[in-house]
């Protein structure tokens, strides 16, 4: 991995792929119309840390970044969330025990939100990941 915008691209492709035609995808600055009465999702990846973990010559130092996935399922309300808490679960076995083009995926888990106050019911996958810059 060697730049801020790589991370965001790998993910993308990896969830795309693992995710093919379960729900339609909401992916980060894209235009997006929710379906109505269908279950959909929204793909999140936050870079937020980093640290030095190497110190040489230059061209040759790490510099490790940490960030977040979070995958918001959103299945309309009145259905007992039984779709949400189904897809958050399909959600976590994207990233699960995975490491992809020098991404590392920790701390997968899923979350339950419950009523959002716009007509759905949420549930999340959650994936820390953490990856070198070469600098």
């Amino acid at each position: 991995m060697t730049t801020y915008i790589d991370p965001v691209a790998v993910i993308n492709k990896l969830f795309a792929k693992a995710w093919g035609k379960k729900t339609d995808v909401a992916y980060e600055d894209t235009n997006f119309d929710p379906p109505s009465g269908k279950t959909w999702v929204r793909l999140n990846i936050k870079v937020f840390d980093g640290y030095q973990a190497s110190i040489g010559s230059p061209g040759n130092n790490r510099q490790r970044r940490k960030g977040l996935v979070t995958v918001q399922v959103f299945q309309p309300q009145g259905k007992a969330g039984i779709d949400a808490r189904a897809k958050a679960k399909d959600a976590v076995d994207v990233f699960m025990n995975r490491s992809e083009d020098g991404i590392t995926f920790k701390k997968v888990y899923p979350k339950t939100v419950g009523n959002d106050g716009n007509g759905y019911y949420q549930a999340q996958a959650l994936a820390l990941f953490e990856y070198d810059d070469i600098s």
